[in-house]
């Protein structure tokens, strides 16, 4: 079972109040109401990004490091953030 591991940055959106997600290398773009929410959803969404992308042979980025993404993104919450793809 593949494993990919990517960082994720996480945005307060004052305005709303809600969480806005952004897996950089992916161009990957989720929200939600509590930071676990925009965890899943990202999640989800990494999981269905590399199933299709293995099935099309499509090329994607490599993951940065955790230090690299923290480094651009300044005062932001970044994480790393795993899907588990099954064969």
């Amino acid at each position: 079972m593949p494993k990919y591991t990517y960082p994720i940055v996480f945005v307060l959106n004052k305005d709303t109040g809600r969480y806005n997600g952004f897996i950089p290398d992916l161009y990957i773009f989720c929200q939600g109401d509590k930071l676990e929410d925009v965890y899943a959803d990202a999640e989800t969404m990494m999981h269905g990004f590399f199933r299709l992308a293995s099935q099309h042979d499509v090329e994607y980025n490599p993951p940065s490091t955790l230090e690299e993404v923290t480094d651009k993104w300044v005062g932001y919450k970044v994480s790393l953030l795993t899907a588990n793809i099954a064969d």
